[in-house]
């Protein structure tokens, strides 16, 4: 099932949730999530710096000219995130194994109105935020993991990076090239 199809059914029951099972069900209990598993899961509990997430050669490819040196701190989920910083713009790839995955999206799908679903090769996630100038994109690389790519343009540059989304997810492909798979 996809991120949309499930969007679209929790907007159709109360409360965007589900029921769950009674005890007198047939159907284990152990799959209580309404949100389904992440095909082909990567691990970013393998990655101690966000920093690793974009190589030196990706940011070039990225267009990334006059960048300064990827500077790591601590991100809203108390892991890992570093930021990128270019002439024409700057990113923050944020590591989320706490509070990650499919199930946490479809929340903040049923509780936003500025939540779009999104596919980056293959993985489920949203846009989120968009503006003229900015986007987040937050992908589901594993049943409890989720990576988010908030990218700001700032000048110059090409006209594909004045599509905030679309360059956000076209950072996000790179990014997944660097997560190890599960």
């Amino acid at each position: 099932m996809s991120l949309l199809a499930l969007l679209g059914a929790a907007a159709c029951s109360p409360g965007g949730s589900t029921t769950p099972p009674s005890a007198s069900s047939d159907e284990p209990t152990a799959s209580a999530s309404a949100a389904p598993q992440v095909e082909n899961p990567k691990n970013l509990k393998a990655i101690t710096n966000a920093c690793q997430l974009l190589t030196a050669d990706q940011l070039t490819q990225l267009g990334a000219t006059g960048s300064q040196a990827p500077e790591e701190s601590t991100s809203q989920y108390g892991e890992s995130q570093c930021h990128f910083q270019s002439e024409p713009f700057s990113a923050y790839v944020a590591i989320n194994t706490k509070f990650g995955g499919l199930e946490r999206l479809t929340q903040d799908a049923s509780s936003s109105d500025n939540f779009k679903p999104t596919q980056v090769d293959g993985y489920q996630g949203g846009r989120i935020d968009e503006q003229s100038d900015l986007c987040k994109v937050e992908l589901a690389i594993a049943d409890d993991q989720s990576v988010e790519i908030n990218y700001f343009k700032n000048s110059g540059g090409t006209p594909e990076m004045d599509d905030p989304c679309g360059y956000a997810e076209k950072i996000s492909s790179e990014v997944l090239k660097n997560i190890p798979d599960a």
